[in-house]
């Protein structure tokens, strides 16, 4: 009998696999792992951190959940597992300190970052990123991990690092160019291969099972690119809280857009019920990520899990992280059912985004009945042409009629999240976005400029065509970005805070734009400023249903307090809702507007512009026909049909 010879492929990986054997001895010198440390680097580096927002408690603080999914695993099998949460550590001693004088951003988490590391002493340390903003963060972690003085490490001259996440997933190449101090990165949903390596590494399994995982070995790296997500019986795990703050994450910080609903008294947490989503939107990573398809945990599970988060930590209020929670029609009625059947008396929220197609009156009847209080709902843009090429699963006609069945719920508070700057994009079919979100009459809506994820068809097509400049962002003519289309650190806040100067003649942009062409990217941040306006703050005059202006008045409240105290649409329409709720005008709010309508020019301007005026405040004029004046514009008469 003959022996069939190797091809070349069959020694590449037989290769690769002699490789990685010598790399994990010199890494671990015949060490097993123990002891695993899992860092959460800090949401955004010290460039970006402002000190008052985070005092008055508006910087986010989600709760590592996918690093306590991972330690759930982990402790099963008999290691140590600690989680480092930097980015709660930083905005909890903010909360703490006295004055910006006493805090020192770096010195926060770096402290924090030794005392783990010099007390837990772990045989390997794992970093996590979702978001491209966090990368310099990821990256002075890395090197500070790397800085560790050898004599705290006992025998090990070193820890090996591996990194993993969404951000890391997408675009792993850069990512390790700009960290060499990574030993190892792990991409996609990493329980199972993550696992499989420390197993591997402790010569109980054998080195055939790597996977989903690249070495950053220093001649050339070697790729082990088979497939080992998790599947239903990985999913249906209770993640290791005992590891988190859950109790103290809603304290120092925000946790979701309800956040204003619930308040701080309440703690919040996060669960995750299925993975994956059922689109396949050509803006989006979760496919890249997740896979294709949809993989759920039982009902059983997640009623389990919060029945913990309520029992042992106080939980009042969820926030699913799922990207399609709806997915299974009959699962999420049955799972809403459940939460009813056990009392478990929990509020909760969608902020992924529903997707509209599962908006039938059962369903949402039965989340409204479970504690629902709010849902997102991913819409995008108004135009036939632009859903069809976004491969959105949803056409105008689906997202009206999910609109109807959400009015019977009033006591769910709705928010869409639209998009623009598509390419080919044209001002006509932005301004049909602005009429969908009209008539659908959600609570509000996000309106972000589309900034694509690496890795994604639309990302391919923006700089084929050459729309994106540095570092893949959408290019401009001033070159100067912010990092977030939306939240607190976002260009716009930038540009009301002059951080970003504005120097456009807001008329005379929109003076010169046709209705048939495309928008220059420079011109964005105006139309930005129009339909934000436009279908978030000018239609809070129509509103006149008791229910969603005591709503509306908790949103605005919540970003008055928190998010954009200096922000003078919020200001007016603040004192407007109050005016409309409890009949009264507070008169420091009146005051607080008249001063910064005083000292800035930018938001003159834009009262100027809009017809509005502080002593609309002082005098309760905020009636009139609201039909007659939503069409009566200060705008170019060119625009006025796309008005209508």
């Amino acid at each position: 009998m003959k022996t069939k010879a190797l091809s070349k492929e069959d020694l590449d990986i037989e290769a690769q696999f002699i490789q990685a054997k010598i790399e994990l001895n010199g890494l671990f010198d015949g060490r097993s792992i123990k002891k695993i440390l899992l860092v959460a680097p800090p949401d955004i580096d010290v460039n970006l951190f402002d000190y008052d927002l985070t005092k008055r408690g508006r910087s986010n603080n989600y709760p590592p959940y996918g690093l306590a999914v991972l330690g759930r695993h982990l402790l099963n099998h008999g290691l140590e597992v600690r989680i480092c949460n930097l980015n709660h550590e930083i905005l909890k001693r903010c909360q703490q300190s006295a004055g910006p004088s006493e805090f020192d951003f770096e010195d926060t988490w770096e402290s924090q970052l030794e005392q783990d590391i010099g007390r837990f002493k772990p045989d390997l340390i794992g970093a996590t990123c979702l978001f491209t903003v966090t990368h310099p963060s990821l990256v002075r972690v890395c090197q500070k991990i790397n800085q560790i003085p050898a004599s705290w490490l006992g025998e090990k001259a070193r820890i090996p690092l591996a990194i993993g996440g969404v951000h890391v997933t997408h675009d792993v190449e850069n990512i390790l160019d700009s960290m060499p101090e990574a030993d190892f990165a792990f991409l996609n949903e990493a329980e199972r291969s993550f696992v499989h390596f420390v197993e591997i590494v402790n010569q109980k399994r054998p080195l055939e099972d790597l996977s989903q995982l690249i070495i950053n070995a220093s001649k050339k790296r070697l790729y082990f690119s088979s497939q080992s997500l998790p599947q239903e019986e990985d999913l249906n795990i209770i993640p290791a809280f005992e590891l988190m703050s859950i109790e103290e994450n809603s304290r120092v910080g925000v946790l979701g857009s309800w956040y204003g609903f619930v308040g701080q008294e309440t703690p919040i947490a996060t669960v995750l019920s299925n993975r994956g989503c059922r689109a396949a939107c050509t803006f989006c990573n979760v496919r890249n990520f997740n896979g294709i398809g949809v993989r759920h945990r039982s009902v059983d599970s997640v009623v389990e899990e919060l029945e913990i988060l309520k029992n042992e930590y106080g939980v009042g209020h969820i926030i699913w992280l799922d990207d399609d929670l709806l997915h299974d029609e009959k699962r999420a009625t049955a799972l809403f059912n459940e939460i009813v059947r056990r009392n478990l008396g929990m509020t909760w929220d969608a902020s992924n985004g529903i997707i509209a197609h599962s908006c039938k009156d059962e369903v949402i009847s039965a989340a409204a009945e479970s504690g629902c209080i709010g849902m997102y709902f991913g819409i995008e843009s108004g135009n036939p042409k632009i859903l069809k090429d976004i491969k959105k699963p949803g056409t105008v006609e689906t997202f009206l009629r999910a609109a109807e069945v959400l009015q019977n719920y009033e006591q769910i508070n709705t928010k869409g999240f639209l998009m623009f700057g598509f390419p080919g994009e044209t001002l006509r079919m932005m301004f049909e976005t602005i009429s969908l979100a009209e008539k659908m009459n959600l609570d509000w809506y996000n309106v972000a400029v589309l900034q694509p994820w690496k890795a994604t068809p639309i990302y391919e097509t923006m700089l084929e065509q050459g729309l994106l400049g540095e570092e893949g962002k959408l290019k401009t003519k001033d070159n100067k970005y912010a990092p977030y289309n939306l939240g607190p650190y976002s260009r716009q806040r930038a540009i009301e805070k002059g951080v970003i100067v504005d120097d456009s003649d807001y008329f005379n942009t929109l003076n010169h734009l046709s209705l048939d062409k495309v928008p220059s990217p420079e011109t964005l941040d105006d139309i930005w400023f129009y339909m934000n306006y436009r279908i978030n703050f000018f239609r809070l005059r129509g509103e006149s249903r008791p229910l969603k202006l005591e709503q509306g008045l908790k949103w605005m409240t919540y970003l008055h307090t928190l998010s954009a105290p200096d922000n003078g649409f919020i200001m007016y329409y603040l004192g407007l809702l109050q005016y409309r709720v409890e009949g009264v005008v507070d008169p420091t709010l009146i005051e607080k507007l008249d001063m910064r309508l005083k000292v800035s020019v930018y938001w003159r301007e834009r009262f100027d512009l809009f017809n509005l005026s502080v002593d609309h405040l002082r005098r309760g004029e905020f009636l009139f026909n609201f039909d007659e004046e939503r069409i009566r514009w200060n705008l170019p008469e060119h625009f006025i049909p796309a008005f209508k």
